[in-house]
């Protein structure tokens, strides 16, 4: 029991304040915006809607759900190499989503 308490409270800390320490931390005058839209990106977890049942607590997203792929790490990736901050951030937020959910899986 207590250590699901404190896997719940490492998963939504690391989904919700991590991002505003990333961009408080590389993003300088432009942080705010770039931790917006670093929690904007959770809007990946809409792929959860097309899974049956939408919430399984022991499902692990990573390699189930389509934007939780490879793939999709992959055009992550690749989206952090265009030069331009906002998109960086959608990047780093994407990426930092399925590294916090691999870390969830991984003690799940």
């Amino acid at each position: 029991m207590a250590f699901e308490i404190f896997r719940n409270i490492l998963h939504y800390g690391l989904h919700f304040l991590a991002p505003v320490l990333i961009a408080y931390l590389f993003w300088g005058k432009n942080w705010k915006a770039a931790a917006l839209i670093m929690l904007a990106t959770m809007a990946i977890d809409l792929d959860h809607l097309f899974a049956d049942p939408i919430f399984d607590p022991n499902r692990c997203s990573i390699g189930f759900h389509p934007l939780h792929t490879v793939w999709a790490a992959i055009a992550y990736a690749i989206l952090f190499l265009i030069p331009s901050w906002k998109l960086k951030a959608v990047a780093v937020g994407c990426l930092f989503h399925l590294l916090t959910d691999s870390i969830d899986c991984s003690l799940g």
